[in-house]
């Protein structure tokens, strides 16, 4: 494989990974017979097969004929070789514009020695391969801005048909085995993971009170429940005894009321406190 890598201002870099071609297919190509002037375009075979994807290819493919329109259009392919070919058909490349987002992207293009038959005797797939890097590089980054702007290195293979197009993108800090924001960890963490660490730890307090709560409320329920039942069986006691249900006033258990008042208060304390949670987070 021969590299060739090519630099621009304020572009990402591209690097074209070319089949060497041998020495026979560097002469001028042998004139089209009728056999080859109405052999279907891997273009239309694509469309058939695939036809919720023929409007798509279309409108690449009618992008790729602008390119070509716009900065080849004067130029005949016929009778050059397939070195000056593939020069010609990177110099189209370069011709369209990246987004801004991807300026320090690195781009990976390959395609096979089929592949580029196919494209020689094949205007319109030629002009779908130009298409579809109008579409790719017009697409607008939305993370660059935030902190991602390491870039991605991309690669693109493209074969001999639509099919066997395959493409993929990896970020570099990834790539580097970091994360993209790893230079700024002395920085104050952010605003979103500090807010949710803080809802966490306020809903487990909030949790935890619930449960003490309803544990005092217990405890209050079964002191009464408990005095209920004293002053039921003396009244039982004394109906029983006297014949009349008037007994003497039953005597307070000091340890009963003092449990049952501090029941009360530390279920007053935590709904005291506990009603502004929500109103801590910020």
């Amino acid at each position: 494989m021969n590299i060739t890598d090519i630099m621009f201002t304020n572009r990402p870099t591209t690097i074209y990974d070319t089949p060497v071609p041998s020495s026979k297919k560097t002469q001028a190509q042998p004139e089209k017979t009728f056999k080859d002037s109405i052999e279907e375009s891997v273009v239309d075979t694509f469309k058939r097969r695939h036809p919720d994807s023929a409007r798509h290819v279309d409108e690449q493919v009618r992008a790729g004929r602008a390119v070509r329109e716009k900065h080849g259009g004067s130029v005949s392919t016929d009778d050059m070789t397939m070195e000056e070919y593939q020069a010609y058909f990177y110099a189209l490349l370069d011709t369209i514009p990246y987004d801004s987002t991807h300026m320090n992207d690195t781009n990976i293009i390959s395609i096979s020695e089929k592949g580029w038959e196919q494209m020689r005797k094949d205007p319109d797939y030629e002009a779908w391969i130009l298409g579809y890097f109008v579409e790719d590089r017009a697409v607008h980054n939305p993370f660059f801005a935030w902190g991602n702007d390491a870039g991605c290195v991309v690669t693109e293979h493209f074969g001999a048909s639509i099919e066997e197009h395959h493409g993929q993108g990896i970020s570099k800090a990834a790539l580097e085995g970091r994360k993209p924001d790893d230079d700024d960890e002395d920085e104050e963490e952010n605003w979103w993971i500090k807010r949710h660490k803080r809802m966490k730890k306020l809903m487990k307090e909030q949790v935890e009170r619930s449960i003490r709560k309803n544990a005092a409320e217990k405890a209050a329920a079964k002191e009464i429940y408990a005095r209920q039942q004293y002053l039921s069986r003396a009244k039982q006691h004394s109906f029983l005894t006297t014949g009349t249900q008037d007994m003497p006033a039953a005597v307070p258990n000091p340890e009963g009321m003092a449990a049952a008042m501090a029941a009360g208060a530390y279920i007053n304390t935590l709904d005291l406190f506990g009603s502004g949670i929500t109103g801590d987070v910020h």
